[in-house]
């Protein structure tokens, strides 16, 4: 969720190298400085050891209090090293995607109107959603202030709209937004990315999330080949919306956090 740049890297160990680099969206919004391991690469799990060994009195030094990694669930030696060293599992995700060979066109929404956000969209969206349970790691990591939590989930919502998406969907029902979906392209990769999908809390059961992820869908279908969606192992919901709109699994992950301060 940041752009940041390298903050430093160590010196080779061995054939290993590893770089940090802050995340200033998530240290902004949680009020607490946090900076992630954005390449970790090693050929020996002790080479992974020598190279984490000394991070934390690294860090500690620079005044930072969280460090951040996140790892394909198949890279065991890399695990283990980072368990070794202190690091606590907070997450498991999954990434589905969906291959777009040419124009899908979405079915026909009925009586659910589907258009770009506004302002007043997401002003209505954010208040009812950052009161709903969002069960993310944010909410289980008690260094983090559950109002902090409520106000990230809520910034995310603002800067998709305000240009982090290219375009965010909102579903409407009854006059009222019911759902919304944000729809991000890397024109370079020619790949689409949704970040978040959700149905306010009174209109679930309507198939507002479904009719929306297809508008999504189709929307990308003539600017993308590929589109991807992750969300935590353990929410189902979303795992059989997204199989039942045509996504598969491609892979999974977990995030590990080094407590610092």
């Amino acid at each position: 969720m940041s752009r940041s740049t390298a903050l430093a890297s160590d010196p080779e160990v061995g054939s290993g190298a590893l770089t940090v680099a802050p995340d200033d969206f998530d240290s902004q919004a949680l009020g607490i400085r946090i900076c992630r391991i954005v390449s970790l690469s090693a050929r020996e799990p002790e080479e992974y050891h020598s190279l984490l060994s000394g991070l934390k009195a690294r860090l500690r030094a620079q005044a930072w209090q969280q460090v951040l990694r996140r790892t394909e669930l198949g890279h065991f030696a890399e695990i283990w090293a980072l368990e070794r060293a202190g690091f606590e599992l907070m997450d498991v995700g999954v990434t589905f995607a969906r291959t777009l060979p040419g124009e899908v066109q979405p079915p026909v929404a009925d009586e659910l109107v589907i258009r770009p956000s506004t302002d007043r969209d997401i002003e209505q969206i954010a208040e009812a959603m950052v009161r709903a349970p969002w069960g993310s790691r944010y909410e289980s990591d008690p260094a983090y202030d559950p109002a902090r939590v409520a106000d990230l989930r809520r910034r995310w919502l603002w800067n998709s709209h305000r240009g982090r998406a290219d375009v965010v969907f909102v579903g409407v029902l009854d006059g009222e937004p019911a759902g919304y979906v944000t729809c991000r392209l890397d024109r370079e990769t020619g790949h689409g990315e949704i970040e978040l999908v959700g149905t306010l809390p009174r209109f679930r059961g309507r198939r507002v999330a479904h009719r929306v992820l297809a508008h999504a869908v189709g929307w990308f279908s003539d600017r993308a080949r590929l589109v991807s969606v992750r969300t935590q192992a353990t929410n189902i919901a979303a795992a059989k919306l997204y199989q039942t709109s045509g996504f598969t699994l491609a892979s999974s992950d977990a995030t590990f956090r080094l407590t610092i301060d």
